[in-house]
């Protein structure tokens, strides 16, 4: 079993990467990535465990695009690479603004002043959406952390403030001189029909993607041999993630069986492509 798209504490995950690793090997799984957020931050922990269990440093970075959600996963990246580092910073700068904000109107909502110790147990934790839904939850505000994305926080909403986005060439071109191989998140997301999505893998493919995770939790069910077969067409790899982010998340557990394809079949493409590097 294989999971190549994961959150940790590092980002807006409720577990350390220490306990992710932990909890991998009781699953069997045999090869994680930790893709946090436009962070690495959990990666040197993530990275540091012993363990059977072949860990992948990553990174999952939001990017601007007029439609959908886009998130760029790298996977193999060199975390000290100063290029992907000057872009965290700049990243994670904004999005302690954008978070100002997003206290100030929780703190309006809920009539009292709400501090970011009542969001998040961890000082090295990075606030997130999830973090004010169960906040919410816990005070009464929803009875669901569903309820609390649909009414407050999903996109345009009372507590809905865009973080700091990067280009999608500047994304790609950062996870490349990193080292890393770069990979559509969660393409359902982007809400294309599957022409549109193969016409933008066709684009994206010329500044430097390499693959299409086109098993995922996010992706229905009968979308997901649909983006494979995209992928295949346009020659790039396919992979495999659950998106686990933990008690703060709402879809799938570690290393959840949505991939049809077997391991050696996700495995083989991406690490023919790290080995000629």
């Amino acid at each position: 079993m294989i999971d190549l798209h994961c959150h940790s504490s590092a980002s807006d995950g409720s577990y350390s990467p220490k306990e992710l690793i932990n909890m991998a090997e009781k699953l069997n799984i045999t090869h994680l990535a930790l893709t946090d957020h436009d962070t690495t931050a959990g990666i040197s922990e993530f990275m540091a465990q012993k363990s059977i269990v072949n860990r992948i440093p990553g990174i999952e970075i939001s990017v601007e695009v007029e439609k959908g959600e886009l998130h760029i996963v790298g996977l193999f990246i060199d975390i000290n690479n100063k290029t992907l580092q000057e872009m965290e910073e700049e990243v994670q700068y904004y999005r302690r603004k954008r978070n100002e904000k997003m206290i100030a109107a929780l703190s309006k909502l809920v009539k009292k002043n709400v501090k970011i110790g009542d969001l998040i147990d961890n000082p090295d934790s990075q606030l997130g959406r999830p973090h004010v839904a169960k906040y919410l939850l816990r005070n009464n505000i929803v009875t669901s952390i569903q309820e609390a994305f649909d009414l407050y926080l999903k996109d345009n909403s009372s507590l809905a403030f865009k973080k700091q986005q990067v280009s999608v060439d500047r994304a790609l071109n950062v996870i490349k001189n990193a080292g890393g191989i770069s990979i559509i998140a969660h393409p359902y997301t982007l809400k294309l029909e599957n022409d549109k999505l193969d016409d933008v893998v066709k684009e994206y493919k010329k500044l430097g993607l390499d693959g299409l995770e086109a098993y995922s939790s996010h992706n229905p069910f009968d979308k997901k041999d649909v983006f494979a077969e995209i992928a295949r067409k346009n020659g790039l790899i396919i992979s495999c993630g659950s998106d686990f982010h933990g008690a703060n998340g709402k879809v799938a557990s570690l290393g959840a069986d949505i991939c049809s394809l077997s391991d050696d079949d996700i495995l083989k493409p991406i690490y023919d492509i790290v080995n000629n590097r």
